[in-house]
């Protein structure tokens, strides 16, 4: 037998088709709208409203009497990211990814001078990189290093900076000039390569999830033979890690087309690629 369809409360479900109502205009709804929208009397849409309101989940603007989402809705969303498994949520990206680069997929997380691989799907293909979960990396290495570098303040990046780049092979970048230039790029595409500078014959692209105050939380990233991938394939690679991080970010309460500070100072030389 086909399921019944559920038992609704009037007045909650009226409230929230108001909100939903509202989701969809920038100017605001009056409440002869709001009923109209409804198809409730313009009592009902009042009570509803004003209570709402009440709650500060809407917000009435005195003067031309129109009624707006307001903050209540943001504070709820805050906590409910707050709870959210980054490694349940980044899951379907991640296969996606591992699907599209052919690669092995990974999720990191910056834990001190670590970063914690918190979650992998594997590379569809015979040949997968090993990279368990829970493995820990330090946090200057490889994407990772250079995703997390490129969100610092400037006063964080000059005190790393100060110190010698560790050179985890004979790619790694060691100078502080050439690294500040590979920062650049890394803020201009959205997106960093590794080309065997962490592991000999292993390449890599990642890209940085931010949540909703814009902090970096963690990063996506993918890992290959460096045999098997040309340049331009890692370019297209890394426009799918750029978007996979932007979707993941959204969905965490950041919009990537908002600004973020600037943490690299434009006045260092840019290089090329």
């Amino acid at each position: 037998m086909p399921d019944s369809p559920p038992q609704l409360v009037p007045a909650v479900d009226r409230a929230i088709r108001m909100l939903a109502t509202l989701q969809d205009t920038e100017d605001g709804r009056r409440i002869s709208d709001l009923a109209r929208d409804l198809g409730i009397p313009k009592s009902s849409a009042h009570q509803i409203a004003t209570t709402l309101v009440h709650h500060g989940v809407l917000e009435r603007d005195e003067d031309t009497r129109r009624y707006r989402l307001g903050p209540g809705l943001s504070d709820i969303g805050v906590h409910r990211r707050s709870r959210v498994d980054l490694p349940e949520l980044a899951g379907p990206y991640l296969e996606d990814l591992a699907s599209f680069a052919r690669m092995t997929a990974l999720l990191g997380r910056r834990e001190g001078d670590r970063v914690v691989l918190a979650a992998r799907i594997p590379s569809p293909d015979p040949i997968d990189v090993s990279a368990p979960i829970g493995h820990r990396l330090d946090a200057r290495a490889g994407v990772f290093g250079k995703l997390f570098a490129a969100s610092m303040q400037p006063e964080d990046l000059e005190n790393l900076l100060d110190k010698p780049l560790p050179a985890f092979t004979r790619k790694s970048i060691t100078s502080a000039a050439a690294y500040l230039e590979d920062l650049h790029r890394v803020r201009e595409r959205g997106y960093a390569l590794d080309i065997e500078e962490y592991l000999d014959g292993i390449v890599a692209v990642g890209a940085a999830i931010r949540g909703g105050d814009g902090d970096v939380l963690g990063a996506l990233c993918v890992i290959g033979l460096a045999a098997s991938y040309s340049r331009s394939a890692l370019a297209a690679i890394g426009e799918a890690v750029r978007g996979a991080a932007e979707s993941l970010s959204y969905d965490l309460g950041f919009d990537h087309r908002r600004p973020t500070e600037q943490t690299v100072s434009d006045a260092e030389p840019r290089g090329l690629e």
